[in-house]
């Protein structure tokens, strides 16, 4: 797995698409699209786990099939050429699934990585946050 550090990310912020893919336990009475709207790094899109996974069956959070994904990535406005860096702020390390469905689903492993400490180590590091809604134009599949 490539995984990139807080400095990197922020030295080369302009230059890649952001994920913030966190997802909580129903146990936490968390909820992740809220806490991303409050506060989140500068220009992530939010990927729900929940919401964009396979629908045709009553399993959690299993994978969409192949053309339903080429719909999601093209909805979040992602290519398959794009340098993308996944991150979290959860007890599960959720960016970790985000990463995995990118892999799975064709993209460059050379051209996706985590974010090394996550939301956490970011915030700790004083590093800027936004409560600004980000979205990156559809792309045509």
């Amino acid at each position: 797995m490539s995984i990139v550090s807080t400095s990197w990310l922020d030295k080369n912020h302009s230059e890649v698409k952001i994920i913030d893919s966190s997802w909580h336990m129903a146990n936490t009475n968390r909820n992740a699209y809220q806490e991303y709207k409050k506060e989140h790094i500068k220009n992530a899109i939010f990927f729900d786990i929940d919401k964009l996974s396979n629908k045709k069956t009553e399993l959690p959070h299993m994978l969409p099939d192949k053309k339903e994904w080429e719909k999601i990535v093209s909805n979040l406005g992602i290519t398959n050429e794009d340098r993308i860096i996944v991150y979290d702020n959860s007890d599960v390390i959720s960016s970790c699934r985000c990463w995995y469905t990118f892999i799975f689903f064709g993209h460059n492993p050379n051209l996706i990585s985590v974010l090394n400490g996550g939301f956490l180590k970011w915030k700790k590091e004083n590093r800027k946050t936004t409560a600004k809604v980000s979205n990156y134009e559809k792309k045509k599949i």
